[in-house]
């Protein structure tokens, strides 16, 4: 009943950004009588913080982005209402928030590719230009700069209120360096990241034909029993040598295609439990990257990838293969490619990656280092006006814009079972990172060590990380030395 009443609830918002501006911007809540209960997920009615006198007499504030298509959608949007339901959401959110505190947003969109935003944002900011008061880019780029003193504490910002529920607080925590300071702001308004989500999709006919009813996985799921071990043996179980010939080759059906090793790895690395580090009382980052859990994963790691049922392309063609229906699992994509298999023939589901084994608690899901989150460059002159800019988009965003791409156009439109819709709420809650992938390019790649031990078919963790040890502790020092002289 509380499903079908979500489902309703979705409807009604996806009539409702159909509306005027005018009809829509208004917050309306419904009244609730003796006889109903509100809806636990409902959040039109949460406010944010900002005092409601809060007022900028017109001025401008400006947004540096290096999100160029669908993912500028998400950010500026669309001059009028197009009909899509998250497009004219963050059509409708832009103005809402405008007119509330009486301002206009300047947008200038970069179209440098990830690996450059270091470089590039490193360039802007020294240069001294005070053009932009908010600069959008990959993690990846931005955590490069961490150290070098280029960005504001968003932590004394007067209006950005990190309790509220549109910030993520533990991934902001777990990517800063120190506790104390807080340059990389990530919540709701950067809808990128929730698209850069890392998930399996399984191909329900596939499972069917030899498991029984594909619902069985999602309740396995749901259970808590979707292990590495489980996923090996399912990914065994499902290859088929289609063209007779008695080899494992290209033409055949898998149960697991995915897209190079070393980039696969990451997502099922860092949904396990095994941490890499702990922090010290000054909440500065240690290394701790061995222990047994993190030895016995390069073997689990190892039964996936190198088994008959699995086959690793070495371009992107794994997306084709099983949209063609000839593999059971799809790896090295994301949420965001949900979109990407609507016109896929057969039917299939969404999945998370799979829990080490059955001890670990939660499951976990990675987010693609390439997706875009905010700073503060320390050449803004409006620092404080775009604090509350932002905890008013953000906070508009849980509102409407998540609501409305997770709610209503990826449960609805994308996914075709309510189920599939269950296994979303599970990999949304079980979003995490860890500070050695996010830093590995700062760490001497020690993050990164389950690529080298994947792609080169070894499981001997302890002497390849004791070959790196060295060098990662050493230039984990100079990062927090480095951290400390310059912010």
């Amino acid at each position: 009943m509380k499903r079908l009443f979500f489902l309703l609830l979705a409807i009604m918002y996806a009539a409702a950004v159909s509306c005027s501006p005018a009809q829509t911007a208004e917050v309306i809540t419904p009244a609730v009588s003796e006889e109903t209960t509100a809806d636990e997920n409902d959040r039109s009615g949460i406010k944010d913080s900002l005092p409601d006198d809060l007022d900028f007499g017109g001025d401008f504030v400006t947004i540096y982005s290096t999100s160029p298509g669908t993912q500028n959608n998400y950010i500026q949007g669309f001059e009028e209402l197009t009909g899509e339901i998250v497009e004219d959401a963050v059509y409708l959110r832009n103005r809402k928030v405008e007119e509330r505190l009486n301002y206009v947003t300047e947008y200038f969109v970069a179209t440098h590719t990830y690996d450059k935003v270091a470089a590039e944002t490193r360039k802007l900011v020294q240069s001294g230009d005070t053009t932009y008061d908010l600069i959008i880019a990959g993690q990846f780029g931005l955590c490069q700069l961490a150290a070098e003193g280029m960005f504001l504490n968003a932590l004394d910002s007067e209006y950005l209120d990190f309790d509220a529920p549109w910030w993520w607080s533990d991934y902001m925590e777990e990517i800063s360096i120190g506790r104390e300071k807080r340059f990389f702001v990530v919540g709701d308004y950067f809808l990128d990241m929730l698209l850069g989500a890392r998930v399996l999709f399984f191909n329900k006919l596939i499972y069917g034909n030899y498991f029984g009813d594909p619902n069985d996985l999602y309740i396995e799921v749901s259970d808590g029993g979707w292990t590495m071990d489980r996923m090996t043996e399912t990914v065994k179980a499902a290859y088929h040598d289609l063209n007779g010939n008695g080899q494992t080759d290209e033409p055949d059906q898998f149960g697991f295609v995915t897209y190079l090793t070393y980039s696969s790895v990451d997502a099922f690395v860092f949904a396990t439990d095994v941490k890499f580090t702990t922090r010290d009382e000054n909440g500065l980052i240690e290394l701790n990257m061995v222990s047994d859990r993190a030895i016995a994963l390069a073997e689990k790691l190892l039964e996936i990838f190198y088994n008959e049922g699995s086959y690793i392309y070495p371009g992107p063609d794994n997306v084709a293969k099983f949209t063609a229906g000839q593999s059971l699992l799809l790896g090295n994509v994301s949420l965001g490619t949900t979109a990407d298999l609507r016109d896929m023939t057969d039917d299939f589901g969404m999945i998370p990656y799979p829990k080490m084994d059955e001890s670990q608690e939660k499951y976990g899901t990675l987010i693609h280092d390439t997706m875009n989150f905010g700073v503060f460059p320390i050449t803004t002159q409006k620092f404080e006006m775009m604090g509350a800019v932002l905890e008013a988009m953000s906070a508009e965003s849980y509102r409407s814009v998540v609501p409305a791409y997770y709610e209503t156009a990826l449960k609805i439109k994308y996914t075709r079972d309510e189920l599939s819709a269950q296994m979303i709420d599970i990999v949304h809650d079980s979003i995490r990172t860890d500070f050695t992938f996010v830093y590995y390019a700062s760490l001497n790649n020690a993050g990164m060590i389950y690529r080298t031990l994947v792609t080169d078919k070894s499981s001997d963790f302890v002497s390849t990380y004791t070959k790196l040890e060295k060098g990662a502790l050493s230039a984990l020092d100079k990062l927090i030395t480095a951290y400390t002289e310059n912010n």
